[in-house]
């Protein structure tokens, strides 16, 4: 097998770590091969040993001084002819820092021991090389893409691995979104079940690679028959020191709950049945066709409030006081059923809306559209998916399920406490047992909560320019060393480091597959958008879908 030699072991080496003097500037992410002999103490016997390894940074230098040049804009043709020539005759150096991925010495993989000696000759890898190292099982993994510079080899993926959890991290544009699409697609290609919780409204429309595979959209809604008295008055009442207004919205609810509940178990109805009778006796009014189940459920609501317009019971206060207490329950009363009304005419509330447990199911990819939400409402309904997925998975009545988290520094924050927070802290602790894997997805995640971060083993970095995003991610991840940090902020868009049991825990540069059943991004060409409004006449909603259109065409 012919090699190419790139350059020699520098100054230093560790087991690690190696310096390169590089006869040419090597790009970033470049996979390389160091074969040297080193001394077993143990055998004391000389052994050749072989190790890969992947280049972080890389800096060209000269080693003579270089002097400012003239303005080479008046410059003649001839002297800057002269200038060139002067320039390539400099001598420079290409100094590398790579970091060796694994020993693959007699054909078997470990962690690298030894470091290579100075002056040792450094060769690019090649696919015999690499593939000692990157032995994929595809019965129990799906295929994510290809090793950078090496299309003959494969990326596989664990998928039982997963259940120790998975963290995607990259800026906007690096290719989250078509990396969560190719592996939730192919995951429920092998019969998995996937949950997506689309924050943006990106997976909308999805169109899976396989016929075998079904997307559904559900659309995610508040059912104020589920949700806790107490935080659904906090979501109408949502003013911090509006203490009456929630006290009094707090104990309507509870007492529309209590009645509900039981015409549902002493009349045997089903909830809309019950919910109907109720109205009839609480406001002496037939139920209308035009009325859905949740404008019913309003109006009692609101019934139920007016009625605590009333003085309290057991009281004698003085006219006065009778009068000023009136008032005072009249304005209270008054803004608790504006806020009833705005809540239920702006938010997306939906009685019959089925738990996300009824929906999942192997060889399905639910889609959970939160775009219309506020981030309250996504917050709660985050939290009651992860609650309901665990409690199916405990039960045993859902398949193993990944559930995908999307924009998660919105929900676990390191500097907020939120409902969803809580939920998927017991999701990660406790779901592993029972097949539950989650997946982190973030463009920031500096601001992830490192007690979460901390507990999750499998990672998928791409690009990262933020030092703080990249230090955050190398707090968390004990596998990488410093030069890969060097490496984040040039991986191209769909382009990602691979690191954790998911990947036999060898770091893999990995080139994603891209997607093509996806919509390419969920910002549209402005330009674009204007130029087809202004020369065609059509609307602005006429003219983003066509070019949605066109763009998933291509």
């Amino acid at each position: 097998m012919s090699l190419r030699v790139v350059g020699i072991v520098g100054e230093k080496s560790t087991p690690t770590e190696v310096e390169i003097k590089a006869t040419h500037s090597i790009p970033s992410g470049t996979y390389i091969y160091i074969r040297f002999r080193a001394r077993d103490p143990v055998r004391d016997s000389e052994e050749l040993r072989e190790v890969v390894g992947i280049v972080g940074s890389t800096i060209c230098r000269s080693i003579v001084s270089v002097f400012a040049t003239p303005n080479l804009s008046r410059a003649d043709s001839d002297l800057a002819n002269k200038l060139e020539n002067y320039s390539s005759d400099l001598k420079r150096e290409n100094y590398v820092v790579a970091a060796i991925v694994a020993d693959i010495t007699n054909n078997s993989v470990e962690l690298p021991k030894y470091p290579p000696p100075p002056e040792t000759p450094v060769y690019l890898a090649s696919s015999e090389h690499l593939r000692r190292v990157y032995r994929w099982e595809s019965r129990s993994g799906v295929k994510v893409g290809s090793l950078v510079g090496f299309s003959d080899l494969d990326v596989y993926v664990n998928v039982s691995a997963l259940t120790k959890h998975l963290l995607i991290a990259g800026t906007t544009g690096s290719g989250k979104s078509n990396l969560v699409a190719v592996l939730a697609d192919r995951v429920a290609q092998i019969g998995g079940s996937v949950v997506v919780f689309d924050v943006h409204g990106e997976y909308v429309g999805l169109k899976p690679e396989s016929s075998r595979v079904e997307v559904v959209e559900y659309g995610a809604a508040i059912n104020p028959n589920e949700v806790p008295v107490g935080q659904l008055a906090h979501m109408i009442v949502q003013e911090s020191t509006a203490y009456e207004q929630r006290r009094l919205l707090k104990n309507a609810l509870s007492s529309l709950a209590s009645d509900i509940r039981e015409k549902i178990l002493e009349d045997k109805l089903p909830l809309r049945e019950a919910i109907k009778k109720l109205y009839e006796e609480s406001t002496a009014r037939e139920f209308t066709k035009d009325l859905s189940p949740e404008g019913i459920y309003k109006e009692l609501l609101m019934e139920y409030v007016s009625k605590r317009a009333k003085p309290l019971e057991g009281t004698t206060p003085s006219w006065q006081q009778k009068a000023r207490l009136s008032a005072r329950r009249k304005e209270v009363v008054d803004a608790v059923l504006e806020k009833v009304e705005s809540f239920f005419r702006w938010r997306r509330v939906d009685l019959e809306v089925p738990r996300i447990s009824d929906v999942v199911k192997c060889g399905r990819i639910v889609v959970v559209n939160a775009s219309n939400l506020s981030d309250e409402d996504r917050d709660y309904v985050l939290s009651a998916i992860a609650d309901d997925v665990l409690s199916s998975l405990r039960a045993r009545k859902a398949p193993p399920t990944l559930l995908v988290v999307e924009e998660a520094h919105i929900f676990l924050g390191r500097k907020r406490e939120t409902l969803s927070k809580k939920a998927l802290q017991r999701f990660i602790r406790e779901g592993r047992k029972f097949g539950g894997m989650l997946a982190i997805v973030s463009q920031r995640p500096r601001a992830l909560d490192t007690d979460v971060v901390s507990q999750v083993q499998n990672f998928a970095f791409l690009r990262l320019v933020q030092e703080a995003d990249r230090s955050a991610v190398m707090e968390v991840t004990d596998v990488l060393g410093d030069e890969y940090s060097s490496i984040f902020p040039t991986l191209p868009p769909g382009h990602g480091i691979f690191v954790g049991e998911w990947v036999n825990w060898y770091p893999a540069y990995v080139r994603i597959d891209l997607h093509r059943g996806k919509r390419v991004g969920a910002a549209p060409n402005v330009v674009e958008v204007w130029r087809g409004i202004v020369d065609s006449g059509r609307s602005v909603a006429e003219d983003i879908e066509l070019l949605e259109r066109e763009s998933e065409g291509a």
